[in-house]
Order: structure tokens, then sequence, then C-alpha cells
């Protein structure tokens, strides 16, 4: 067995956590300081623990990035269309940070769910 970690699951590890951090910079200001700190501990810990090859890691990896998307979907279908006298009005920073923070996190569930990854994983 190759001991080595696919190149990609060292980019998934260390960057994972930003997919569900894409957002408009005026809904990521208002996000309390404590929140922040608990994201970054949840993500370190999921990173370590990926590049460890431990599987919970791999699970945990499928449950965040899935969570990232149905959040993001459900706030996107509640909140990205608005009406006001002059009509519906679109946030558009939102439809297109939250549209791409699915297209990533996408790409990593797709990654981390190839033979060649989940045989690294074991």
């Amino acid at each position: 067995m190759d001991k080595r970690l696919p190149i990609g699951l060292w980019l998934v590890a260390l960057l994972q956590w930003m997919a569900p951090m894409i957002g408009p910079p005026a809904l990521l200001v208002d996000v309390p300081l404590a929140l922040w700190i608990a994201i970054a501990v949840i993500f370190g810990l999921v990173a370590i623990n990926l590049l460890r090859r431990r599987f919970w890691s791999h699970t945990a990896t499928v449950f965040l990035q899935g969570l990232s998307i149905v959040v993001h979907l459900l706030v996107l279908i509640s909140q990205v269309a608005t009406m006001s006298e002059a009509g519906p009005v679109v946030d558009y920073a939102m439809l297109t940070t939250f549209t791409a923070s699915m297209l990533v996190s996408a790409a990593i569930l797709y990654y981390v769910d190839l033979p060649v990854v989940q045989a690294a994983m074991q």
C-alpha cells in the first residue's frame, strides 16, 4: 500500500474550511467571534485527522460539506429575492457567493468519495 496521501487530500484538508465561509462580506461580519473560534477548532481537528488518515474525519468532511450545501441552499431560497415597492429585488452578491460556495463544497464531496481517496483513508 502506498503510504503517501494524494495531493488532493492535502488540499481538501488544508482548504475545506473555505467553502462554507464563502459569502457576502456583510453577512460574514455579523458572525460572533465565539462562532469563528468554534469553526476554526472544528475544521482544524478534521484537517489534522484527515492527514492522519482517520476514517471519521472523512465522514466529518462529507457531513460538514453536505451541511454547508443544505444551509446555503435554504438561505439562498429564502433570502435571495425580496419584494419592494418597485418590485422584486435580487441580492446578486448573495446569489453569486452562495452558488460558488455550493460548487466548491460539491467538488470536495466528489473528490473525497473517489475510490483512490477512500482507499488512502483505509
